[in-house]
C-alpha cells in the first residue's frame, strides 16, 4: 500500500501576476518555481494549512475563511517512493503582510510572474492544476501515467 498524503498550495494573486518562491537546497525540483506550499498536519483542515504555509513561506497572514477552492487534483506520484497526494488549491487577493522570503535556506527568491506568461520552470505538476484553474477547471489529475 503507498502512502498517501494532503497537501495544501496558495496561489496569491495581485492585478495579472502570482506569487512563486523558487526552490533551493531541498534536493526535490531544485530551481523551480513553486506556490506557497505544503503538507497539511494532522491537526489541522486543508484551508488552516494554507494559511500557515502562506506565513511561513512568504510571511503574509491569511485568515482561512479569506481562500476561495479553485481546484483539486488527485497525484500519483514515483519520484522517490510510489505516493499518492490530494492537493488542494486556493486562491487569495485579500491578506496583510508584505511578501518575503520566510525561508531562505529553502528557497532562493521570491517572485511575481505574470499569469498569461509562466515559464516553463515551474514544478510540473502545479503548472499543470495552474493550467487547468484557467480554464476553471476545479479536479484534475496528474502522474498516473507513470504508474506501473
Amino acid at each position: 500500500m503507498s502512502p498517501n498524503f494532503p497537501a495544501c498550495y496558495v496561489v496569491v494573486k495581485k492585478d495579472d501576476k502570482i506569487l512563486f518562491v523558487k526552490r533551493a537546497n531541498t534536493g526535490f525540483m531544485d530551481g523551480h518555481y513553486s506556490l506557497p506550499a505544503g503538507r497539511v498536519e494532522v491537526s489541522e483542515t486543508f484551508s488552516m494549512g494554507a494559511a500557515r504555509e502562506a506565513l511561513e513561506e512568504v510571511g503574509l497572514t491569511i485568515k482561512p475563511e479569506a481562500l476561495k477552492h479553485v481546484h483539486t487534483q488527485h497525484r500519483y506520484s514515483n519520484k522517490s517512493e510510489f505516493t499518492q497526494w490530494v492537493d488542494v488549491f486556493f486562491e487569495v487577493s485579500d491578506w496583510s503582510g508584505e511578501p518575503i522570503n520566510n525561508e531562505p535556506d529553502k528557497h532562493s527568491e521570491i517572485a511575481w510572474l505574470p499569469i498569461a506568461d509562466l515559464p516553463d520552470s515551474i514544478m510540473d505538476y502545479q503548472k499543470n492544476a495552474l493550467d487547468k484553474i484557467l480554464l476553471n477547471e476545479s479536479y484534475g489529475e496528474f502522474g498516473w501515467e507513470s504508474k506501473p
